[in-house]
């Protein structure tokens, strides 16, 4: 079964003019795979390691003599860039204090900090992983100063034994008798500092410059060949970031985390959705299921109140205590009902209501309570408000009930 290729690294550097970016696998030469603008560069999409290579210009790269223990030697590189006017932070995000080579308590080191400078790249979708200085991305002859360029700047490198120690941008544009001075300066300064190691030879990545007039100034042995390709750094090696890159890491975090929660919203919304349509359509299908039997028993209701009809039609033939005359005559037992008049009487076998005169209200009063004690009207539980007088000296009286009230 044939392994799954994996991604390779991707590097971006700055080219002698414009950004590149090379592919390459970790320990191995790098392959160049495009090119970019002088303004800035971005990476792929598929890499497994992402490396940004910044330009001297964006570092301090410094070495000093440090004398103290091996534990306080970052400590020390601090206070040596504070020493030089040189504002950084103490975090390993900042500043990178390397040990080179140690002697009687004294060690060489390589102090790398970062400049606040705004990262170059024009799409930050991707970030890198790891951040170094460009020429450490190189094989770098010993003992030697190596000139090449980034961006269209000169840049120098120094190397003590195989060890970058210094690495600079130059001010002249050319290599010419002027850039040639600045650089017996910047030895003349490495050797009073006691850094500089004895340098052999001065190597030219570049097609300018003149090698007899170079040789004659410098008093070193100079000679041209072409850059070599880049190789990836050890992985770890640097854990240096700049300021822009970590906080718009931090602002992708928070926006991933916005989207989580966005989407965890949502995934909560639409469930709930899905739970009351679910709870909807078994409500819907129970209501169709009562309509159903509703449907079925109607016919039956309808039966059953027509045989109640039916029933309260031939109830007096069955129960004379039923029939309409007889209520009559209940209504006529009390002895006050000689004076009564009745003016209205509604009766069904559930209902009865009936409103009357008397010549006096204590005669109606009476006639209302007679009819409350009368067993055959009992189940009618009659009532009425009390009887109301007229102009005559008269009385109305009303009463009215039902069985089950």
């Amino acid at each position: 079964m044939a392994k799954t290729r994996k991604p390779p690294c991707e590097l971006l550097l700055p080219g002698a003019q414009v950004w590149q970016s090379w592919m390459g696998a970790e320990g191995a030469a790098c392959l160049l795979n495009a090119e970019h603008s002088a303004e800035g560069a971005r990476f792929g999409k598929e890499a497994q390691r992402r490396v940004l290579a910044l330009p001297a210009v964006h570092f301090w790269a410094l070495p000093a003599w440090l004398k103290g223990q091996p534990e306080h030697l970052r400590s020390m590189g601090l206070l040596h860039l504070e020493r030089m006017g040189v504002k950084a932070e103490d975090d390993e995000a900042s500043v990178q204090v390397r040990n080179m080579q140690g002697k009687e308590g004294a060690y060489l080191t390589r102090i790398l900090a970062l400049k606040d400078l705004p990262v170059p790249l024009t799409d930050t979708a991707r970030l890198p992983d790891e951040v170094t200085l460009h020429a450490l991305c190189y094989p770098l002859v010993q003992n030697s100063l190596t000139i090449f360029r980034e961006l269209g700047r000169l840049v120098v490198a120094i190397t003590s034994g195989s060890q970058l120690i210094y690495c600079t941008p130059l001010s002249a544009n050319r290599l010419d008798g002027h850039a040639l001075a600045e650089l017996n300066n910047i030895c003349l300064q490495l050797g009073f500092q006691g850094v500089l190691g004895r340098l052999e030879s001065i190597v030219l990545w570049i097609d300018e410059g003149d090698i007899l007039q170079i040789q004659r100034v410098t008093g070193l042995t100079a000679y041209r060949c072409d850059m070599p390709a880049p190789t990836l750094p050890q992985r770890g090696s640097s854990l240096l970031m700049p300021r822009d890159v970590t906080i718009e890491r931090q602002s992708q975090a928070r926006r991933a985390k916005t989207r989580f929660m966005a989407l965890a919203t949502g995934t909560v919304i639409a469930a709930a959705i899905a739970l009351v349509a679910t709870l909807t359509s078994l409500a819907l299908q129970e209501r169709n299921l009562l309509r159903e039997k509703v449907a079925t028993l109607t016919p039956r209701a309808s039966r059953v109140m027509d045989h109640k009809k039916a029933w309260h039609e031939v109830a007096p033939a069955v129960d004379p205590g039923t029939w309409p005359q007889q209520i009559l005559l209940h209504l006529m037992e009390p002895e006050s009902s000689k004076e009564v008049s009745i003016t209205h009487w509604e009766w069904t076998p559930e209902r009865m209501s009936l409103r009357g005169r008397m010549p006096n209200a204590t005669l109606a009063f009476e006639y209302t309570q007679a009819l409350k004690s009368i067993e055959a009207l009992a189940p009618f539980a009659l009532s009425g408000p009390p009887p109301v007088f007229a102009s005559d000296g008269s009385a109305t009286f009303e009463m009215k009930g039902g069985q089950g009230e």
